[in-house]
C-alpha cells in the first residue's frame, strides 16, 4: 500500500473498531437490561391496539421492512398509563410475516401482565424474556469485530497480506464463517431437543384454535440477462408459503395466543396445497392441549414431541459444513500450493 492507501486503510480500522466498541458497549448493557427487566413486578394490563406498521408497497416478502406495533393500558399506583414496548430494546424490523406473528400473540381486549420498572412506572414492557434484539446485537458485533481484526492486521503490517501464492488471508474468512453457521445451527437444534424434553414435564392447559390460515409471500429473485449491463435484471418472484397458526389459551387470569405447534423451524412450503394439508390438521374452534412454560406461559406448544422441523438446523449445518469444507480447501489448496 501507498501512504494514501494506508491512510485510508488506518482511517478504516479506527470507524470500524468504534462501531466493534459502540456494538459490544451496547450487548452487554442490553444483556444487564434484560436480567434487570426479569425482577420487575408484575401488573394487570389490557391490549389496546395491535397492528403491523409496514410501506404499503415492497419488492419482495422477504425483506426486512415490517414490525408489530402493539399498545397497551395499565395502572400503577392509581395513575393509567399506557405502554408499547414489547421487549428490551423495543421491536426490530423483521418481515411482514414475523410481524404478524408477533402482533398475533396480543390481540385487542386481552388481558396480559405488565412488567414495570418500579424506578420508573412509565417505562413498561411485556416480555422480558424476550431475546431477539439481544442476537442482532451479536452479529453486529460480530461482524464489525471481524473487519475491525482484519483492518487492523493490514495496517500492523503495511500491506495486504496475502499467503505464499498470492491469496489474500481475508479469503479465509468466507469459510470461517461458513463454520461459524454450522456451531450456531447445531446449537439451535439442540436448544429445540432441550424445549422438547422440557415441555413433556410441563403443565398444560386447554386451548382453542382461533385460526389455521396459509400465508402466501413472493420472494424476489434477480436474474441479468446481461452480466455486463447491470441495469437489465430481469425481477422473477417465487411464490412460498407458510402455515398461520393461531391458538388463544389463559393461564390464570391472563390471556395468551400461541403460534407454535411444536419447536421446530417454521415450514415454508413450495405448493399451496402442501401448506393448506399441513393447516388443515387444525380447525378453528377445536379445543387442543397446550404445553406452557410456568415461568413465561407465552413460550407454548401443542405437540412438544412432535419432531417436524427440528432437524432442519441439521440440513443447514451439514450444507454449511460443506461449503465451509470447500471453500478451505480451495483456498489451501490455491494459496499453500
Amino acid at each position: 500500500m501507498d501512504s494514501t492507501q494506508l491512510l485510508w486503510t488506518q482511517l478504516a480500522a479506527g470507524v470500524f473498531t468504534l462501531l466493534f466498541a459502540g456494538t459490544l458497549f451496547n450487548l452487554i448493557r442490553m444483556r444487564g437490561r434484560i436480567g434487570a427487566a426479569a425482577a420487575w413486578p408484575a401488573v394487570e394490563g389490557t391490549i389496546i391496539a395491535s397492528s403491523v406498521d409496514a410501506p404499503a408497497a415492497h419488492v419482495s416478502d422477504d425483506a426486512n421492512d415490517a414490525k408489530p406495533v402493539v399498545r397497551y393500558r395499565y395502572r400503577v399506583g392509581g395513575r393509567e398509563l399506557d405502554g408499547d414496548k414489547i421487549s428490551v430494546g423495543g421491536a426490530a424490523l423483521t418481515t411482514r410475516t414475523l410481524a404478524t406473528r408477533q402482533a398475533a400473540r396480543y390481540p385487542v381486549g386481552a388481558v396480559v401482565d405488565v412488567h414495570v420498572d418500579p424506578k420508573d412506572p412509565a417505562n413498561a414492557l411485556l416480555d422480558p424474556s424476550a431475546t431477539g434484539n439481544l442476537t442482532a446485537q451479536l452479529v453486529f458485533v460480530l461482524t464489525f469485530g471481524i473487519i475491525a481484526a482484519v483492518l487492523i492486521a493490514h495496517v500492523i503490517a503495511g500491506h495486504v497480506l496475502y499467503t505464499a501464492k498470492g491469496v489474500p488471508l481475508f479469503a479465509f474468512l468466507a469459510p470461517a464463517l461458513a463454520f461459524v453457521a454450522v456451531i450456531a445451527a447445531l446449537l439451535s437444534f439442540v436448544r429445540m431437543r432441550q424445549l422438547s424434553s422440557a415441555s413433556l414435564g410441563r403443565p398444560t392447559v386447554n386451548g382453542t384454535i382461533v385460526s389455521s390460515d396459509v400465508i402466501e409471500e413472493w420472494i424476489e429473485e434477480k436474474r441479468s440477462d446481461n452480466d455486463n449491463d447491470s441495469s437489465n435484471v430481469n425481477r422473477k418472484k417465487i411464490p412460498r408459503y407458510q402455515v398461520d397458526l393461531r391458538y388463544a389459551f389463559r393461564v390464570g387470569k391472563r390471556d395468551f395466543v400461541g403460534v407454535n405447534p411444536n419447536w421446530g423451524w417454521t415450514g415454508v412450503y413450495g405448493r399451496r396445497d402442501t401448506a393448506e394439508q399441513e393447516a388443515s390438521r387444525y380447525q378453528p374452534g377445536q379445543t387442543v392441549t397446550v404445553h406452557y412454560d410456568p415461568q413465561h406461559p407465552a413460550n407454548a406448544v401443542l405437540k412438544p414431541s412432535n419432531q417436524g422441523g427440528t432437524f432442519a438446523p441439521l440440513v443447514f449445518a451439514a450444507i454449511a459444513a460443506v461449503v465451509g469444507a470447500v471453500l478451505l480447501w480451495f483456498f489451501v489448496g490455491v494459496g499453500f500450493a
